[in-house]
């Protein structure tokens, strides 16, 4: 009885997860860099090519774009027809192992490419008796360097010359914005307070993990709100985690900002007739507020990248906040021994996603108490709470304190500023409706 054939390594499982992950969420597609080939079943290949080509058109993936596009390719009955898209959506609930199914189809490729190159090299030791042992294994050598050419691997190197092709490109496009009179925008997130942007250059960058810090009541969450209100007047798209507060209590903050009328008032009390005015005047203003929230109490760093990642796939994204640091989670299968070992898992996460989404990511962190002791109670970065791997992480770390509670001043410190300066800012807090605003202008009315 002749024994059959094993079957050439591949996992449907993995495959089929993976089809299932680019439909909930595009940016997978070209986050994990995989060809068709990679794929040992071949309707998974034929729907992993109608991706390809809807990607490369700059189209958008899902079911519907995908089944037009295996029709159009005559490949639509071949996979199962649209009921087989549904059935491989539905049976992946989240796009949070994506990267893990991939390195398992990217890893059966690469053994199947072997296997092909063992039976190459060895139909080449037996039948070329005409050649010597070193065009033998010169022979051996070209074959498993193809299979490392057709291996799928992400895009981790950059050419030097290609990335200054790029930066030329973005020079020559601001000096045309210019001289056609047009605004040249800065990539940069303006921190809605002129003083503070001085010393940063603009406002926080792309790809930034941005620390500001404080002990509690010090105006942390007030500040990243004052930010993030002037994000959204500008445009701009914004995700705010809050562990801390309830998604009514933040609202009921940033609402008294805009209104000028108090969050406890807001929340809490019979609004007078003026008051219901001014607030239902401030409705038509936030319909074009881009600004999505979340009040989970307990979110992970895998958890933030999903929900993160498929806001950037829906709606783009400029800004992500979180509210705060410590009080982040490492989730089930990252076992610490101590509490410092997971805020820094944390922390670098955080600074992982800034650069995968290429967006600044802003978190409040908070200190311990040495700061408390000092006359001045000026903060220092070793102040930072459970965990100096923030300071290294960060690519700014900034300090917030009132030196003294009996008036409206508070110090902005910069005391870290990768490829920046650092220094000192002083600024007006209305701790009434927790907001800041310049020193100079704390008298006028804020532009929310």
């Amino acid at each position: 009885m002749t024994t059959p054939a094993p079957e050439l390594p591949h996992s449907r499982e993995a495959e089929e997860a993976l089809i299932g992950s680019v439909l909930i969420n595009s940016l997978v597609f070209s986050a994990v860099a995989l060809s068709a080939e990679a794929f040992y079943i071949h309707r998974h290949r034929f729907i992993w090519e109608a991706y390809a080509r809807l990607d490369k058109r700059g189209a958008g993936i899902d079911i519907l774009t995908v089944s037009e596009e295996l029709d159009d390719m005559g490949r639509l009955d071949d996979i199962g027809g649209p009921a087989y898209l549904t059935a491989m959506l539905n049976q992946v609930p989240t796009t949070l192992h994506a990267t893990e199914y991939a390195e398992v189809v990217r890893g059966d490729h690469a053994r199947r490419l072997l296997l092909q190159a063992a039976n190459k090299i060895a139909t080449l030791a037996f039948d070329s008796r005409d050649l010597n042992a070193a065009d033998v294994m010169t022979g051996a050598e070209k074959t498993l360097h193809e299979v490392a050419k057709q291996v799928d691997m992400p895009d981790v190197l950059v050419d030097f010359v290609d990335g200054v092709g790029e930066l030329y490109d973005d020079i020559m496009q601001r000096r045309q914005l210019a001289a056609e009179g047009k605004p040249v925008t800065s990539q940069r997130i303006s921190s809605g307070l002129a003083d503070v942007d001085k010393v940063l250059k603009g406002g926080l960058p792309k790809g930034t993990l941005n620390i500001i810090a404080g002990r509690p009541g010090q105006g942390k969450s007030a500040w990243m709100q004052t930010l993030v209100l002037d994000a959204i007047k500008n445009g701009k798209k914004v995700a705010m985690f809050s562990l801390e507060m309830s998604r009514r209590e933040l609202i009921g903050r940033m609402m008294a900002s805009r209104t000028g009328i108090e969050a406890a008032s807001l929340t809490e009390k019979a609004l007078e007739d003026d008051q219901v005015d001014v607030f239902i005047a401030s409705l038509d203003d936030i319909q074009r507020d881009q600004l999505f929230l979340s009040d989970a109490a307990a979110i992970t760093p895998a958890k933030l990248r999903a929900l993160a990642s498929q806001m950037q796939a829906r709606y783009g994204l400029d800004l992500l906040v979180v509210d705060y640091l410590q009080l982040m989670q490492a989730g089930s299968g990252n076992n610490f021994r101590e509490r410092e070992q997971e805020v820094a898992y944390c922390s670098r996460s955080l600074k992982l996603l800034a650069m995968e989404l290429g967006i600044p990511v802003l978190a409040a962190a908070q200190l311990n108490r040495a700061s408390e002791v000092r006359a001045d109670k000026e903060p220092e970065l070793s102040d930072l709470r459970e965990s100096g791997a923030i300071e290294n992480d960060a690519d700014m770390v900034a300090f917030i304190w009132r030196p003294d509670t009996k008036d409206n001043v508070s110090r902005f410190k910069i005391g870290k500023h990768r490829g920046g300066p650092t220094g000192i800012v002083d600024l007006f807090f209305d701790t009434r409706l927790t907001r800041f605003a310049d020193l100079a202008k704390k008298n006028e009315t804020m532009p929310f």
